[in-house]
């Protein structure tokens, strides 16, 4: 079986150990690295909080590991490939797209979620700027 199909485990793996680097100062250079969080490198994270974070990621593997072993790896890559095709799918520049291939083919076309309501504004909102087009000179 290939290894790029196989269903992945979901207990969680030990990430790696956040270290800072002082700069030549021997101060930690904020502006840099970012403000440090004292918490994360003293106390370990909750076991399901990387599987909450990675679970989309883990379903699709799922999904792509039975349809491996079910139907032989043809049906999984035809599948990564029509994900990367419509991943890719967007309008010209300047006008947004609405990635409806892509939520269709992920199935999360009829759920309502957060970023439905608070993210995106609505696109008649406003005028697209179109730079080339307005100049009157």
């Amino acid at each position: 079986m290939e290894k790029q199909f196989e269903i992945p485990s979901l207990r969680p793996s030990a990430g790696p150990k956040v270290t800072t680097t002082t700069g030549t100062f021997g101060v930690v250079d904020t502006l840099r690295s970012g403000f440090v969080n004292t918490r994360s490198e003293l106390t370990a994270r909750h076991p399901l909080e990387q599987s909450e974070a990675l679970y989309d990621f883990n379903q699709q593997k799922i999904r792509l590991g039975m349809a491996n072993k079910i139907t032989g790896s043809a049906l999984p890559l035809t599948i990564q490939a029509e994900r990367a095709c419509a991943a890719r799918i967007g309008r010209l520049p300047g006008l947004r797209s609405s990635r409806l291939h892509f939520e269709v083919f992920a199935g999360t076309d009829e759920t309502i979620t957060i970023e439905d309501v608070f993210d995106t504004p609505s696109p008649w909102d406003e005028e697209p700027q179109y730079t080339r087009c307005n100049n009157t000179a």
